[in-house]
């Protein structure tokens, strides 16, 4: 892509980013952090009150004092004078009708033990009959008789149900917590639908005759306790006579009914209004107080009371207000704009090949943007959730849950380190801008960052993700005792909290990344990852095994290139993985018509004898053009090892075949132009493609030296590459005359190691 494309791309790219930036972080009140002292660390000057202001509750206060004070409520129940009246009379006038039917039967024993009129007699017995008809409707037959035959037990039991309709009879049970809910269910053999409340007051409120009365949990009892509490009362008075107990039992269950009832909606409303009464300040801070005195440690107290006096003065100043949002946004424009400059005037090497390869980058800075501003806004709400959260204590710092790793590690992945320490010096400096202009903040983000991604940056295999997590939660720890240190809160407690989450955010970032967002940006953009190219390099590729099958020796000319291009490649600091890769797979066109090529050729058959030089020129040529077309079609490759095939011979002349044409044309006349006999290149656009022409050449050549002495080798190598230069084949490669220099060394040394003298052994000639 040409330099002009490039910055007209990257211009569009930051007007995109810098309105993201506005419209995400507007937020006034990250200026205003950068005057607030951290929790711990020793105040930087004295701050008075210039003021009175008041210092508000959290919210988390708030509501713990609300509840609080809604506990305090008693629970209202209201004791029903008239229900009480009812079931006495009710019982009373029962226990009438029994006294009736028992004199009654006494007054017929007594008519048949003497003689009396037959229609007296007979009077009375059908008066019983009626009254037992109506009693038996009431209780049990066995009742009936203990009952109408002992008025001292009626009249206590009158007496005892009265005593307990004084008490109170409740119509809810009342338990301390769910466990005695369910013992008390589970004795009585109830409903789990028993109406109900968990109550752990020791009153409650009872409201009687217009009276509001605080009396003890334990006077106010369900009807089955209040039951067993008198038959009790009446076991004590008539022990031995079964019959009877048993009476006085089936008639409490039948009569006794609630008379006290519990009041939700009143209780309810008494604890709103509890609620409602809890202040939301703490107190007011007169004007001239000392809030914090130079080098005092800030308490939480002190910072509470340094928020309350920033939000006061907030209100006072508009203008102040208005310039920090100004202020801020200015300072995200600087750094993004240094960030997008550092593309344009650093060298890319050919990584971006195109504009959508290009705009990677702009999109990985808009997710770590997105991202920011995520976090940035949950750290915000967390304190105004009304749950607690056990992680997010007052010894946890909310700023160790920004995933500023993520791009950092994405970019050094998917294009190199050079890339990646840009990205980490401006995921660093935004980090320390949301956590309140924080140098210390942004310093320890970069060490951070920094190991987490040093073990990336040459990355061969994906475990090596696992040495980036593990110096990134090493380097975490350091960074996190460092912080509490300079805040004056190291302690264990502390340390932990923050590293467990400090620690999840790296391993987070990192597996992310390695998992999902860097195959991801691979497929939306057509980058190629050192990890595609080692996938690439295997043997078992269906490209591979096709050059390997249909043209041995073409395959074997490959693996030499590969390995003597890989070596040279680290000299001059290029890729040498991709070098190495695109060697693999640069002949793969000659699979076309390999018998046309020297090295795939047998018993001294050359099929270019029975051409014209002409003929024999397209073929060869072709293989480029057909290699192209294979890879991008046939076998999908990607565009950096594709540029590999298309780019190995640039516009270079094929020599044997144009001078076998010249000596033709003076044989037989006509004319011979020279570019009917060159590739029809591009020449190579990186340096990796122009150390990949270089090893094809010095490899075929080297095998078809007699003479492989160091000063053969020596001769040959820089003859090639000055050759090569002479043509121009090296002029949009970004290779200089000193990385020349190295490569014809590095060749040499590569190709002496190769065709050193070996041994003769005993019957060799």
């Amino acid at each position: 892509m040409k330099k002009k494309q490039m910055k007209i791309h990257l211009l569009i790219g930051w007007a995109l980013i810098v309105i993201a930036a506005i419209v995400l972080f507007p937020d006034k009140n990250i200026a205003l952090q950068a005057e607030r002292p951290h929790l711990g660390q020793a105040s930087p000057r004295t701050i008075i009150a210039p003021f009175n202001f008041e210092v508000p509750k959290s919210t988390q206060e708030i509501e713990a004092e609300r509840n609080r004070a809604a506990e305090k409520v008693n629970a209202i129940f209201e004791y029903n004078s008239d229900e009480s009246k009812r079931q006495y009379d009710e019982l009373k006038g029962f226990l009438q009708k029994v006294a009736q039917y028992g004199s009654l039967q006494h007054q017929i024993n007594q008519a048949n033990n003497s003689e009396g009129s037959d229609s007296t007699i007979q009077t009375k017995v059908s008066q019983a009959g009626r009254y037992y008809e109506s009693l038996k409707q009431r209780i049990s037959t066995t009742a009936i008789k203990p009952l109408s035959q002992n008025s001292k037990a009626r009249d206590s039991l009158l007496s005892v149900f009265n005593q307990m309709l004084q008490k109170g009879v409740s119509n809810t049970v009342i338990a301390p917590n769910e466990t005695a809910l369910q013992l008390f269910i589970g004795n009585y053999n109830l409903s789990q639908n028993v109406k109900h409340i968990i109550y752990s007051r020791p009153n409650i409120t009872l409201l009687k005759d217009n009276e509001n009365v605080t009396v003890e949990v334990a006077n106010v009892q369900p009807v089955q306790r209040r039951i067993d509490e008198a038959f009790a009362q009446l076991q004590n008075s008539f022990p031995t006579d079964q019959g009877l107990l048993s009476a006085f039992y089936e008639t409490l269950f039948l009569f006794v009914q609630p008379n006290v009832y519990y009041l939700e909606k009143e209780t309810q409303a008494s604890r709103t209004e509890a609620r409602s009464k809890v202040t939301l300040n703490k107190g007011m801070i007169p004007r001239g107080m000392e809030i914090v005195a130079q080098g005092a440690p800030v308490t939480k107290d002190i910072l509470e009371k340094i928020e309350a006096l920033q939000i006061a003065q907030q209100r006072e100043e508009n203008s102040r207000t208005f310039t920090a949002v100004y202020g801020n946004a200015l300072i995200f424009v600087v750094i993004i704009s240094f960030f997008m400059v550092f593309f344009v005037f650093t060298p890319s090497r050919g990584m971006f090949k195109n504009p959508r390869q290009l705009w990677s980058l702009m999109v990985l800075t808009l997710m770590q943007l997105i991202v920011f501003w995520l976090v940035h806004h949950l750290s915000g709400n967390i304190a105004k959730l009304e749950v607690e959260i056990p992680l997010f204590s007052e010894n946890f710092d909310i700023m160790w849950l920004y995933p500023f790793a993520l791009a950092p590690v994405v970019a050094t992945v998917l294009y190199d380190r050079r890339i990646g320490l840009a990205f980490t010096t401006m995921s660093s400096l935004i980090f320390g801008i949301l956590t309140g202009y924080d140098l210390a903040a942004g310093i320890c983000a970069f060490a951070v960052i920094f190991a987490t991604t040093y073990p990336l940056a040459r990355m061969r295999y994906r475990v090596q993700f696992l040495w980036g997590i593990l110096t990134g939660v090493i380097t975490m720890a350091a960074v996190v005792a460092l912080m509490l240190l300079l805040r004056n809160r190291l302690s264990f407690d502390v340390f932990y909290h923050n590293l467990i989450i400090g620690a999840a955010n790296v391993m987070i970032c990192t597996a992310l990344a390695s998992v999902a967002l860097i195959h991801l940006m691979e497929k939306i953009f057509g980058i190629t990852t050192v990890l595609t190219l080692m996938e690439m390099s295997d043997f078992n590729r269906p490209a591979l095994k096709r050059i390997s099958e249909m043209a041995p020796g073409t395959f074997h000319h490959s693996i030499q290139v590969s390995n003597l291009a890989e070596k040279v490649a680290d000299s001059i600091g290029a890729n040498s993985l991709l070098v190495r890769v695109m060697a693999l797979y640069h002949d793969i066109g000659k699979t076309m018509r390999p018998e046309y090529f020297t090295e795939n050729q047998k018993q001294g058959v050359n099929p270019h004898n029975n051409l014209d030089p002409q003929q024999s020129v397209k073929i060869i040529v072709g293989h480029v053009e057909q290699g192209v077309t294979m890879a991008k079609n046939d076998y999908k490759l990607p565009e950096l090892v594709t540029a590999g095939i298309q780019e190995h011979h640039g516009s270079s002349v094929i020599q044997f075949f144009y001078h076998k044409a010249l000596e033709n044309a003076k044989e037989k006349g006509g004319e011979v132009k020279i570019e009917d006999f060159s590739y029809k290149g591009p020449k190579p656009q990186s340096k990796e493609t122009a150390i990949l022409m270089l090893a094809d050449i010095i490899e075929a050549t080297s095998r078809s030296m007699a003479d492989t002495s160091p000063e053969a080798l020596s001769a040959m190598i820089h003859k090639t590459i000055e050759g090569r230069y002479m043509e121009g084949q090296f002029n949009e490669s970004n290779l200089s005359i000193k990385d020349l220099s190295k490569l014809e060394k590095a060749f040499l040394n590569s190709l002496d190691g190769t065709y050193h003298t070996r041994v003769k052994y005993p019957g060799q000639r």
